[in-house]
């Protein structure tokens, strides 16, 4: 009789205790931490400027006091170029930006009166001085912004929000990245994300830890253009998604449980 009483009772706890161990894996940065209240620092890692690459699609916009009615020549650099539609996960629907540009496999744009230029390969700061520099030939004290309007990040696994994600200031951190998903659900393991990058013709893949205050140190903290992130499915995603334990092992817990409650029964009676 002890032991029909004590298999529901072990089964129950069991359950309880991985419940409880689920729960603690969503809880971000707690590893590294002292147990006393002093404050812990950290030297903080720059974030690299973006470099415009082949296949950016790249919005110019250019301010010059020669735009003025009666100078309708200058008016090609405020008309030239594509209307670019972005549809991402989070930024609420479509975004459409005029003036833009797709960088070319050999890293040029083809811009007006200037004709093929080279943007692949210089930051946002460099292709706005040359740009400007290259403009005072057909305007007077030209001022350009540039801005790569496809810059995004592909968030896939077990997030709320899968798909892509704009980051319209062309800086992104994992951690915004996450946020911007929706977060990771008690589904999704926070301790070891994936992140695949493309840099230099080889193709990167590294694991990051949520879970460490380290993780603002890694060189994938920051998230670079076309960056994949890949969050994998806990254990209980993976057993809720095994047949065998989510439909043949409750019954076969019911059978076991109500055999071991016939033999203790059985055995109960023969004694008396």
């Amino acid at each position: 009789m002890f032991r029909s009483r004590f298999y529901p009772f072990l089964t129950i706890t069991l359950l309880l205790l991985s419940s409880c161990k689920s729960t603690r894996n969503v809880v971000y940065f707690t590893k590294d931490i002292s147990p006393d209240s002093n404050i812990t620092l950290q030297n903080v890692v720059q974030h690299n400027e973006a470099i415009i690459q082949p296949d950016d699609i790249i919005a110019i916009n250019v301010a010059s006091i020669s735009f003025a009615p009666d100078d309708r020549p200058s008016q090609v650099f405020l008309d030239g170029g594509l209307n670019f539609t972005n549809s991402t996960a989070n930024n609420g629907g479509n975004n459409t930006t005029k003036n833009s540009y797709l960088v070319d496999s050999s890293g040029n744009i083809d811009y007006p009166r200037i004709g093929k230029m080279k943007m692949g390969g210089l930051t946002i700061r460099d292709a706005k001085d040359q740009l400007a520099a290259r403009l005072k030939d057909y305007l007077k004290q030209p001022v350009v912004e540039v801005r790569i309007v496809n810059y995004r990040i592909t968030m896939l696994g077990e997030v709320s929000t899968p798909g892509p994600i704009l980051a319209q200031n062309h800086k992104m951190s994992i951690i915004d990245a996450v946020a911007a998903a929706g977060g990771i659900p008690i589904t999704g393991r926070t301790d070891n994300i994936l992140i695949i990058r493309d840099a230099n013709g080889r193709r990167e893949f590294a694991r990051v830890d949520l879970h460490s205050q380290n993780i603002f140190n890694s060189p994938y903290f920051y998230l670079h253009q076309n960056d994949i992130v890949y969050v994998e499915p806990s254990r209980i995603k993976r057993q809720d998604a095994n047949e065998f334990l989510r439909i043949y092992l409750p019954i076969f817990s019911t059978l076991l449980s109500s055999a071991v409650t016939v033999v203790a029964l059985v055995s109960l009676k023969n004694k008396n």
